[in-house]
């Protein structure tokens, strides 16, 4: 596949083994455009997921940490589950021993939102 922004093509061959942090190179326009691989986070997570509801984006998802003064090691509960972006902020924020209990009422959504916090290794917290 191929990636495909106002800097250039980008092919996803080109990102597989490539430490986070490093440029890369479009492959059109003589190599001019270029990218910076990032570590996946929460914020860059919510803006690529798909939307099942409306999430909590990052300047609000950091008040919300912040005013529940959420710390390391802590149990939190939450309920809706949504799209889980809320979720994973809340994680990062208890890391590494904390505990989020999240309630989603639709199974749908709630099945979904358990495959990604696997594929994102969270699913211990």
């Amino acid at each position: 596949e191929v990636y495909y922004n106002k800097n250039g093509h980008f092919h996803h061959d080109d990102f597989i083994g490539k430490p986070y942090g490093c440029k890369i190179r479009s492959r059109n326009n003589r190599g001019l455009g270029f990218l910076y691989l990032l570590r996946p986070t929460p914020e860059l997570w919510a803006r690529s997921l798909n939307h099942r509801t409306q999430i909590v984006h990052e300047l609000d998802s950091a008040m919300v940490v912040f005013n529940l003064n959420l710390r390391p090691n802590m149990v939190v509960c939450e309920s809706g589950t949504g799209s889980g972006a809320m979720s994973h902020c809340i994680m990062r924020s208890i890391t590494p021993f904390g505990k989020l209990h999240t309630y989603e009422f639709n199974e749908m959504r709630a099945k979904t939102a358990k495959e990604e916090f696997k594929r994102n290794g969270v699913d211990h917290l």
